[in-house]
């Protein structure tokens, strides 16, 4: 379940949309290789054209092997759509130019490629200048396409230059015409992006609202309506009913600041570690429990909805050390290695057996809940008399 969970998330990431860029790129490089090959294009070409093209199909092959070895081996931190676009470009331009075939050779179609690649950036002024690339590298190789015309065949008669000066320039006119609508769709992609990603943040903290600080607010207000009704003729009860709602209330407030670090700009944010060490020193401070809050690996932003269930699943689980284990001392653990983030809470108190209450305890099957709907992990290892220990994995 744990690598279907990160195959899903994988989907949409920098790294499988250029491995899916370079499978069909690949499937293009074949035909670049027959073309070579094409008796034709041989006859055209001439043979010491077909020798000087030879060694650079062959380095463009390299080139794609070690540029799909990267993608492969790097998740995240590969800026391909700035790095590579350039570099097809001038490949591209190189094979055109030594083939002296300019933009009514089919191989200009392997422009769109990396316009393709620059647009997926989601940065117009990257689109427009990878364009302003394909254009430029079209136009040199078109010069030297009609100088060598002009070598190779003589001087060129009117109606066969105006009749080639029409076709190159409205296949250099397309370039740009195609420039302008990968940049234009490249602005309407980063736009329907933040509108979603905005979408999506509103209903999570219209969801942790209503399942946290909502929650806690009936049970102080029914608490208070409790005490109305128990105060007069038993004040011990009441007493016990506002200890209860002053802590329901501070755990609300825990709650509600936790939410609004994470709505902090990332810039100004001081990240989900801190915010989760901060809430459980809180109710660990509180509730008298001796807290041990340890980070191992380098803690890193994950998924928002992966955030919230581990914050879920720490608070319940505190929650269940501060009420039912009896325990004194309880350490809280958060790890990540590069393909995963874990989360560890572990209390030394009574313990007990997890089969036992394994249809009755709303809180633990709660948390399998939200575990199970990011993909992730979730074991409870307790026995009576042996403390328990809460362990949550996640693809990171």
């Amino acid at each position: 379940m744990l690598q279907f969970g990160r195959f899903v998330r994988e989907l949409s990431s920098r790294r499988s949309r250029h491995l899916v860029f370079l499978i069909h790129v690949w499937l293009c490089a074949p035909f670049l290789v027959l073309w070579l090959r094409d008796d034709r294009v041989r006859e055209v070409l001439g043979d010491a054209t077909i020798d000087q093209l030879q060694p650079v199909v062959g380095l463009t092959m390299v080139y794609l092997a070690l540029r799909t070895v990267l993608a492969w081996k790097d998740s995240e931190g590969l800026p391909w759509e700035y790095i590579f676009p350039p570099i097809d470009v001038a490949l591209i331009s190189l094979i055109l130019f030594i083939s002296h075939r300019g933009p009514m050779s089919n191989i200009t179609l392997l422009f769109f490629l990396p316009m393709v690649a620059a647009s997926g950036s989601l940065n117009v002024r990257w689109a427009l200048a990878v364009g302003f690339m394909v254009v430029l590298g079209t136009a040199i190789s078109t010069v030297a396409a009609l100088g060598h015309q002009v070598s190779v065949s003589g001087p060129i008669t009117a109606d066969i230059l105006r009749e080639e000066k029409l076709n190159v320039f409205f296949r250099l006119y397309f370039l740009v015409i195609l420039s302008s609508l990968m940049a234009y769709q490249a602005r309407i992609a980063a736009e329907l992006r933040e509108r979603l990603g905005v979408a999506a943040d509103r209903n999570r903290i219209a969801m942790d609202m209503h399942d946290g600080v909502q929650g806690h607010l009936i049970t102080i207000a029914s608490q208070l309506e409790l005490i109305g009704h128990v105060a007069p003729r038993d004040g011990d009860r009441a007493a016990e009913i506002s200890r209860e709602g002053r802590e329901m209330a501070r755990q609300a407030a825990d709650e509600l600041r936790f939410l609004v670090q994470r709505l902090r700009a990332p810039a100004l944010a001081d990240g989900f570690v801190p915010a989760l060490r901060q809430y459980a020193h809180n109710i660990c401070e509180r509730s008298g429990l001796r807290l041990t809050f340890e980070v191992h690996g380098d803690p890193r932003p994950l998924e928002p909805e992966v955030e919230n269930v581990l914050f879920r699943i720490a608070q319940e689980s505190l929650n269940n050390v501060m009420k039912h284990a009896g325990a004194s001392e309880v350490s809280v653990c958060v790890s990540f290695d590069r393909e995963r983030a874990s989360l560890q809470i572990e209390d030394n108190g009574k313990g007990f057996q997890p089969e036992a209450c394994a249809d009755g305890c709303v809180g633990l099957a709660s948390m399998r809940e939200r575990a199970e709907r990011q993909h992730g992990n979730l074991v409870i290892d307790s026995a009576p008399s042996k403390g328990t220990t809460v362990s949550a994995t996640f693809a990171a």
